[in-house]
């Protein structure tokens, strides 16, 4: 494994362009990336998405929670509650001992999630600490840990088992058009 950050977020995002290849998608990096990795045309009708892709090693789990590994992922706040004309998806992707899992999450998606997880962690009683609301944070940085159970994964209180590698209905296989083979 690379011992360099940058390397390794840097191979996630050509991994999950790779694929988007594969599926028929043009992808655009920006030259100055100020929040959106990537850019991702179907080259037919000119739709365009955005892409926010991080990538993340795992950890093991403690033996008392059952078998599987975590992953934590860094996301801003700012950006998960932004609507945008051209709407984001988070491509969450995580190192399985040689090889990648991940998850293709809509924003609007992710956003219920944490915000249903906010809403529950504040009717909770005990100890522990609660999730800071986006009303109170100091920073923009929105831990996320994502747990991967086999065919499971689960993060903020939620099953994601649907987002994992599955592809949402709005980006799907794009057949036709420039550079088909006859």
């Amino acid at each position: 494994m690379a011992d360099k950050k940058t390397h390794f977020g840097r191979a996630g995002e050509y991994y999950g362009m790779s694929e988007l290849l594969l599926r028929g998608w043009n992808v655009a990096v920006p030259v100055v990336d100020v929040g959106d990795d990537v850019f991702v045309i179907d080259d037919n009708d000119k739709t365009t998405w955005r892409l926010q892709v991080k990538s993340a090693e795992t950890g093991p789990i403690a033996e008392a929670d059952g078998n599987g590994v975590k992953a934590r992922f860094k996301l801003s706040r700012t950006q998960l509650r932004s609507l945008q004309r051209i709407e984001l998806f988070y491509m969450l992707l995580i190192r399985v001992d040689a090889s990648w899992r991940f998850l293709v999450i809509p924003r609007p998606e992710l956003l219920e999630i944490r915000n249903t997880y906010v809403a529950a962690a504040a009717d909770r009683e005990g100890p522990g600490r609660r999730p800071l609301g986006d009303d109170t944070a100091t920073t923009d940085g929105l831990p996320f840990e994502v747990v991967l159970r086999g065919e499971d994964a689960t993060g903020w209180g939620a099953s994601l088992t649907p987002y994992l590698e599955r592809w949402p209905e709005t980006l799907p296989v794009v057949a036709g058009g420039p550079g088909t083979i006859a």
